[in-house]
């Protein structure tokens, strides 16, 4: 397992992940680089790889301030993480979302499901 605070680049995709305090029930992980078509796919595997562990956690937090881009293969990610986390039980909750992360996801429609209707949007 990486240690707390220790970024794990997803094997050279251009995507860290870097564990973050939290409540003993919450997976929080902060995204720094571009989820799209290089690190799509090991974002997923790594995420259900933590949602494996016992005891599995009820909310899994992905601060995605760090995120420089996200292209329709990071899309993807997130709505095969979106399942995943719903099957395991688990609440998903994208925070700190930049701008163009918020545009994608309304453009495509898929923000009501990746983030809720009551959640506000991330930082202008």
């Amino acid at each position: 397992m990486t240690p707390l605070n220790d970024p794990d680049d997803l094997g050279g995709t251009g995507l860290a992940l870097t564990p973050e305090p939290a409540a003993p029930d919450t997976l929080s992980v902060r995204l720094t680089g571009a989820l799209d078509h290089e690190s799509a796919d090991a974002l997923v595997r790594e995420v259900a790889r933590r949602l494996a562990k016992r005891p599995a956690p009820w909310l899994l937090r992905l601060d995605c301030a760090g995120l420089t881009a996200c292209d329709s293969l990071g899309l993807a990610a997130l709505l095969m993480i979106g399942r995943r986390t719903g099957a395991a039980a688990c609440a998903l909750r994208l925070d700190r979302r930049p701008p163009h992360l918020d545009r994608l996801l309304a453009v495509t429609g898929t923000h009501r499901y990746l983030v809720g209707p009551e959640e506000e949007p991330g930082p202008a």
